[in-house]
């Protein structure tokens, strides 16, 4: 007996050229997928998104577009918050509507970084720059709208695409690069959260609300550089600093603990080195 045709579920991706959406087309199987750059779909026109989700009427959102320029956003305040928070409260309305389960990513820039513990995802949060600021208002305009969502909070991320540190550590020609090693948290490999968001779509456990999602461990961006440099012989000289001027403050400490996430969703987090090689790997074919 064939099992009776079950229909694919129907993904509608935005931010669809960047580095995290670039990664979940990839990842995701047996999906039939409407993915728009944020020149197809600006998400802060409501009207543009509003007839796209009534004309796709898809199961999922998967929102990727994000204003996420940490620096920048200290003097673009409004246009932060115009993406990361009023564009999400009218997503979040529209996808209630239309009962369609809305996944959403934040950060670990919702923390204040003083803590000796990785954060839980019900701990206050306390931003230190406009950029967390945003994506946590963000965050509760999704809540309180109370659909069906998933907000993931993850942290450090990057690919072998798009504008990242890995990137950067890579790529510059630069032979002697100063990294900052007062700040600690968990690089997470784009390509990790898309595996897991492809589990998530396929195993849902209908159990909505917020969680952290990263790469297993913690270690300073110095640290990070020094793994690049020897994962990718880039025979690089790397010297840790105490500081390195920014215009947004970083929290100190931002690593969030996964163990919720483990539980609800019966998923094993990669740890730091496995999501590395994976982007490695990527980088060098």
């Amino acid at each position: 007996m064939f099992d009776k045709y079950k229909p694919l579920k129907k993904i509608l991706i935005t931010g669809a050229n960047g580095m995290l959406a670039t990664a979940i087309k990839n990842a995701l199987s047996g999906c039939d997928l409407y993915a728009f750059s944020s020149q197809e779909l600006d998400i802060t026109c409501s009207q543009s998104l509003h007839k796209k989700i009534a004309t796709v009427q898809p199961d999922y959102i998967i929102n990727c577009a994000a204003y996420t320029a940490v620096d920048l956003a200290e003097t673009e305040q409004e246009k932060a918050f115009k993406i990361n928070a009023f564009a999400v409260e009218k997503m979040a309305q529209i996808a209630k509507q239309y009962q369609v389960t809305l996944v959403h990513f934040s950060t670990d820039y919702v923390f204040k970084g003083d803590a000796a513990m990785p954060y839980q995802p019900d701990q206050d949060t306390d931003p230190i720059n406009v950029y967390g600021a945003s994506k946590l208002s963000g965050e509760k305009a999704i809540s309180r709208v109370n659909g069906k969502h998933y907000i993931f909070r993850i942290s450090w991320l990057y690919a072998a695409n798009g504008k990242n540190f890995f990137k950067w550590v890579a790529g510059t020609d630069v032979k002697e690069l100063n990294i900052v090693n007062t700040q600690t948290g968990s690089p997470t490999s784009a390509i990790d959260v898309a595996n897991f968001i492809n589990h998530v779509i396929d195993n849902d456990p209908k159990n909505y609300g917020i969680y952290h999602f990263t790469n297993q461990g913690e270690m300073t961006w110095y640290a990070f550089a020094k793994a690049i440099n020897q994962k990718l012989d880039l025979n690089k000289t790397i010297n840790p600093v105490a500081t390195f001027k920014t215009d947004a403050k970083r929290p100190a400490y931002s690593v969030l603990d996964c163990k919720k996430t483990e539980q609800v969703f019966n998923y094993s987090t990669p740890s730091i080195s496995d999501g590395l090689d994976k982007v490695v790997a990527r980088y060098k074919s």
